[in-house]
């Protein structure tokens, strides 16, 4: 149905997430002083409210996962992490096959960026210390193409 403008009212399909939003508050938003932002983003709470809602691939391994872990040599398996962090495995497991963006995932890992982070245990950092030396073992016996002339 059309309004007395001609115009069509909005219907979402659904195939894309998105949020209304006011248009004078996203822009009080984005003014706000870029130290304020860094602030806000040390508060408790913060980053939890920025999560998007858990899937059910996020609770168990999926079938890639499991695949790539058994492809794994034993020493770079990391057990504790799939168990513990199933969202985590999968998502190595999703970028496996570009070794070099699953290790900036590793490093990120073990990296505090937002700040006031828990971390992991001693066993997780270790298990993703061994993986990440393995893909670096791989990316570093991975055959070279020929320079192109």
């Amino acid at each position: 149905m059309s309004n007395s403008t001609g115009k069509q009212p909005f219907k979402p399909s659904g195939l894309i997430e998105f949020e209304f939003t006011d248009v004078d508050d996203a822009r009080k938003e984005a003014e706000k002083p870029a130290a304020i932002v860094a602030l806000e983003k040390l508060l408790p709470g913060y980053w939890e409210e920025q999560r998007r809602p858990l899937s059910p691939s996020d609770r168990a391994l999926t079938g890639k996962a499991i695949d790539w872990l058994m492809a794994l040599p034993a020493p770079a398996r990391p057990r504790a992490l799939s168990e513990q962090y199933p969202r985590i495995a999968n998502h190595l497991a999703e970028h496996w096959s570009d070794l070099a963006c699953a290790q900036i995932a590793m490093i990120r890992l073990l990296a505090d960026e937002r700040g006031g982070r828990r971390g992991f245990s001693l066993q997780i950092e270790q298990e993703i210390g061994r993986l990440a030396a393995h893909a670096q073992l791989l990316l570093e016996n991975a055959p070279t193409e020929p320079a192109a002339l």
